[in-house]
């Protein structure tokens, strides 16, 4: 009876400790943020890097039609400007005379006019009583025609010189910002010589200078990627506007390429660099993908990239074909546009693993 006591106490003190133990930790699976790149660009072509500075895509050198003197400059250089604001104003005092004198001739021309009209008509009625004769009737009517035409020729040189004064004022054709300004006030300009250059605001190009041997490969319309030095690490898109037909020295052919939202930061005459990917005469080779996503199978004899099932956020491995690599881009076979593929970190995944987008990722 003892030991069947002392055996029952045992049992009781072993059920109690193991009530007050914490209970076992539940072991959750870490998944893991991984960089991304979604499969989009076509690798087909050659990779050709231009140098080459912006230029407005629309810009103009304003000027005054007369020659003078310049009495007032309105804007300098960097200036924004409206469609029809003032920016110029050219000494009209000669201009003003000019109106003053033609009004004068035009008034003279209308008095003589209106005495060869008195003559024909009295003529007329001179010619109808038979008083004066046929002759003499054609003389009256070509007086008052000839002092016509002159009155239309004296209201065309009054017109001249209003024109003119009124281009002694230099408006802008159309919004934009004063690229350079070429005079002060108090100069002497001839007629037609550039007074301001306006460029379009919003509307960018950058040309560029293309071999003969490459000009046949270029499209209008074909997309390029253009980088410039003031703004590391952005890429803008643009595309083809104008290929030239005829070549300048060198045989080198002007192309224009347009900025697709070109940055506020971008001026007139800054440097950038243009990659076009021209046409290749082999068949295309799958896509473009970063140097970063590309791992080696175990014998080295291959390659594999990890993609993302979208709908269960996990790896699949796939095993790839690779072409030539293109700065930090590489062409392959084996995957398909709007895969999504791992681009950085891939030695450190395996198949079926669970991850998740990083954020702020570009895709």
């Amino acid at each position: 009876m003892r030991r069947i006591i002392v055996a029952f106490q045992c049992v009781f003190v072993l059920l109690f400790v193991t009530a007050c133990e914490d209970p076992p930790e539940v072991v959750t699976e870490h998944v893991r943020s991984v960089k991304t790149y979604t499969v989009s660009e076509n690798a087909g072509g050659n990779v050709r890097n231009f140098s080459g500075k912006i230029v407005a895509a629309d810009s103009a050198n304003l000027s005054f039609p007369a020659a003078g003197t310049v009495a007032q400059v309105l804007v300098s250089s960097g200036d924004k400007v409206t469609a029809n604001q003032k920016l110029a104003v050219m000494d009209d005092v000669p201009f003003k005379l000019d109106v003053d004198a033609s009004k004068a001739e035009l008034r003279k021309a209308q008095s003589t006019a209106n005495e060869k009209i008195g003559e024909f008509n009295r003529s007329k009625t001179l010619f109808d009583k038979g008083w004066v004769s046929q002759a003499a009737l054609d003389q009256a009517q070509f007086s008052m025609n000839a002092a016509q035409e002159e009155v239309s020729y004296k209201t065309s040189l009054l017109s001249m010189a209003k024109r003119g004064l009124n281009d002694t004022t230099l408006r802008a054709p159309y919004d934009g910002v004063v690229g350079q300004r070429l005079v002060e006030p108090n100069e002497v300009v001839a007629a037609g010589a550039p007074i301001l250059i306006l460029d379009a605001e919003g509307t960018m190009e950058i040309s560029i200078s293309v071999p003969e041997k490459i000009i046949s490969k270029l499209k209008m319309g074909m997309t390029a990627t253009v980088t410039f030095n003031v703004l590391p690490g952005v890429e803008i898109e643009s595309h083809v506007t104008e290929i030239s037909r005829v070549a300048g020295a060198g045989n080198i052919f002007p192309v224009k390429v347009s900025l697709i939202n070109p940055p506020s930061e971008l001026r007139a005459g800054m440097s950038g660099d243009v990659a076009l990917t021209t046409d290749n005469d082999d068949q295309e080779f799958g896509f473009l993908i970063p140097l970063s996503s590309v791992a080696a199978t175990q014998d080295l004899k291959g390659a594999y990239v990890f993609v993302i099932d979208p709908t269960t956020s996990t790896l699949k491995k796939i095993e790839i074909q690779t072409d030539s690599a293109r700065t930090n881009f590489i062409g392959v076979k084996g995957v398909h546009a709007g895969d999504i593929v791992v681009s950085a970190g891939v030695s450190f995944l395996s198949e079926g693993q669970k991850v998740k987008l990083m954020s702020n990722t570009a895709q």
